[in-house]
């Protein structure tokens, strides 16, 4: 796609109309696969999707790029989430992933975005749904996250695992970890992503209190991988596996990204016992053996 005369994003826009209904992406129309995660915001590199809601009106969306103008009240809605750009370039996309406008929100070249997305009356029928885009360049820029949600949104009526991030302060190593996943998808494929800000620091046990639970309390998800500061700061990924089965009480342990497939796999098809790979773990408590 040509776009070298695109100019950055001065600011704030005036409110864009959208001619066709329908989700909404901040990204490179160049890039790959959308994002794994599910909810209001999922994250991929190069790629943001935000859940426009049910509503059956043209919505007006708002784009601010630039230093952070902090968040503004009156919205139903206000979360926010880091992303990776590695082209230098993001702009807004329809559901299709065709731009909208063209203006370059990526203001500060490659590297790390914080995503702000305020929505109003994005399900609500006969409104027009309205949002106001924020892209600001760095990790995080201090604003605090809105509480968590009482619980983690998963795919309706999923069971297969969750990779949580709990570490934001590593957005590249992030980046690399979603590709080394993607790359690997034929094993990853069943795992949801939840790239969430409210979730930062948060505990194995925190986490797995908010999985949510169908009618005969059977939580959604019973395997948690967790993204920690642990997790990002070492090459090898090694990411904090917790059991979340009913009446189990297994030690979390950690794996490495690269034997997590294997893992993945024999855990969804019932072939092994969490207990038998914490069982496998070397003198550094990490499992590293691949195996399919």
């Amino acid at each position: 796609m040509k776009r070298s005369t695109w100019p950055l994003l001065d600011g704030r826009t005036r409110p864009l109309k959208l001619k066709e209904w329908g989700d909404l992406a901040v990204m490179d129309p160049d890039a790959g696969k959308p994002p794994r995660g599910h909810g209001f915001l999922a994250a991929e590199k190069d790629w943001l999707h935000i859940d426009a809601g049910s509503a059956l009106e043209n919505p007006v969306v708002t784009l601010y790029a630039g230093q952070d103008p902090g968040a503004e009240s009156g919205w139903d809605e206000v979360e926010e989430i880091t992303m990776v750009s590695t082209t230098g370039f993001l702009t807004l996309c329809d559901s299709g992933y065709e731009p909208l406008r063209k203006e370059n929100l990526a203001t500060a070249g490659a590297g790390a975005y914080l995503v702000r997305v305020h929505a109003s009356d994005r399900s609500v029928d006969g409104r027009r749904p309205r949002f106001l885009i924020q892209v600001i360049p760095g990790d995080r820029t201090g604003a605090e996250p809105g509480p968590p949600s009482a619980t983690i949104e998963t795919i309706e009526g999923a069971a297969g695992p969750l990779l949580v991030r709990t570490s934001f302060e590593q957005p590249d190593a992030w980046a690399r970890l979603l590709q080394a996943l993607e790359e690997g998808s034929e094993h990853h494929e069943s795992i949801t992503v939840v790239d969430n800000p409210a979730y930062a620091g948060f505990t194995a046990e925190q986490i797995l209190a908010r999985i949510g639970r169908d009618e005969e309390d059977w939580p959604h998800s019973t395997l948690v991988l967790v993204a920690d500061e642990g997790a990002l700061g070492s090459a090898e990924f090694p990411l904090l596996a917790v059991n979340n089965l009913p009446e189990e009480d297994d030690a979390p342990f950690r794996i490495t990204l690269a034997a997590a497939g294997s893992f993945v796999d024999n855990m969804e098809l019932a072939n092994t016992y969490f207990s038998e790979w914490a069982d496998g773990v070397e003198a550094d408590g990490v499992y590293r053996e691949e195996h399919y």
